[in-house]
């Protein structure tokens, strides 16, 4: 049983099975016909490429979109990248690449399931990665073309040296778009447009799932307008409608996101290539610790798990307080009542935070019973045997008694 299938899947199905019967499940309230369900809203911005970072922070920092948020980039610099700069704004997201353990990528969508944290920054290379695989195979041909001549053993090892690089470069077992599921999340949004709009459908699909209400917002800049309208016009022939099946975005207006571009573009010009090169490394360091100390003791302590956080702060440098507040003349009438009505819907829909599991072997308790600075006398231990040995009696003892 498998969410997708691949041409690799369908050859293991020849060669181990006679005539297998496919059969295909569809959800619950949902035709066949529907390649995106009707219970997902679709939206779309169009912006500059060097704007979409602007235009994220005013969705997210307005609170203009329901969360829990999945933001989808298609490199794992602009992931990091993003994840500094809404640090500054002081907005708590984690990373989702290919680059991390496989136990702590289960742990990250795990924690954000469980809405540990609401902002979830998903890198989607799955095409720039079989990009790099042809480009390396062309190389490996043209170098055995021009080498026919070495030996046969010198033409071995060249093989095994490129094999094992691209089993460093690459992670044939990682996939966010495909296979992964992922519980109530609300919102997808495409701060990078996919390569194809078989990317797009697999994207979206990550919301509205199990008929429960969902939306995606599309950043377009113009060089993605040709990929957009691909995108457009396969939706307009499989669900056969004339109009726009994806409409544009209408909560946000301009002069919201005018308001914060100086902020914006200041943070931006602040977080350089080193520091994103940083905070990959520190990500890293921090992930491979905790998989290969802690796996034992979370083995024997399941509940834990909750206190490591995926979403702790990667810069090290001080975040100014203004940036995490937007004062209200910032703020225009019809935005601040755009977010309004989305407050007022999610608290609709009774969504609350998660309640942290109490830790096992805790006893309960509360008063004096429970503070261990009650235990403490002045006097000592010293003091309450001299005064049991001339007959005075222990006030701490007729306290208790008491």
């Amino acid at each position: 049983m498998s969410a997708t299938s691949s041409s690799d899947v369908d050859k293991l199905t020849k060669l181990l099975l006679h005539n297998p019967f496919v059969l295909t499940l569809s959800e619950v309230g949902q035709a066949k016909d529907d390649v995106i369900p009707k219970n997902v809203q679709q939206f779309w911005i169009s912006c500059d490429a060097k704007d979409k970072i602007l235009h994220i922070l005013a969705l997210l920092k307005f609170e203009l979109i329901q969360k829990k948020v999945l933001i989808f980039v298609n490199s794992i610099d602009m992931a990091f990248r993003l994840r500094l700069i809404l640090e500054k704004f002081g907005i708590r997201s984690a990373v989702l690449n290919a680059e991390l353990p496989q136990n702590s990528r289960l742990h990250i969508i795990e924690a954000f399931n469980a809405r540990l944290f609401d902002y979830l920054i998903a890198t989607d290379d799955t095409k720039t990665k079989e990009k790099q695989t042809n480009e390396e195979n062309k190389k490996e041909a043209t170098l055995s073309r021009k080498r026919k001549k070495q030996t046969n053993k010198e033409n071995q090892k060249e093989q095994k040296v490129s094999r094992k690089h691209l089993q460093q470069t690459l992670d044939a077992e990682f996939g966010v778009v495909r296979g992964i599921d992922f519980k109530n999340v609300f919102t997808v949004v495409n701060f990078d447009m996919p390569l194809d709009a078989t990317g797009y459908v697999h994207r979206i699909g990550r919301t509205g799932r199990a008929n429960k209400t969902g939306a995606s917002i599309s950043l377009v800049s113009p060089k993605e307008d040709s990929t957009f309208k691909e995108i457009e016009h396969m939706l307009q022939d499989v669900e056969k409608k004339d109009m726009d099946c994806i409409s544009p975005f209408p909560l946000l207006t301009k002069d919201a996101v005018e308001s914060l571009r100086y902020r914006a573009q200041d943070v931006a010009r602040s977080v350089t290539t080193r520091d994103v090169q940083e905070a990959r490394r520190q990500d890293i360091k921090n992930e491979i610790l905790n998989s290969e100390k802690l796996k034992s003791h979370f083995e024997e302590n399941p509940t834990d798990l909750d206190l490591l956080k995926h979403d702790k702060l990667l810069c090290n440098k001080e975040i100014p307080a203004y940036l995490r507040d937007v004062p209200d003349y910032l703020i225009d009438p019809k935005t601040k009542e755009a977010s309004n009505a989305v407050k007022l819907s999610r608290a609709a829909m009774h969504i609350d935070k998660p309640q942290r599991r109490k830790r096992q072997g805790f006893k309960g308790g509360s008063g004096k019973s429970r503070d261990p600075l009650k235990t403490f006398s002045a006097e000592g231990k010293r003091g309450r045997r001299r005064k049991e040995r001339e007959g005075e009696p222990d006030r701490r003892k007729k306290s208790k008694k008491a």
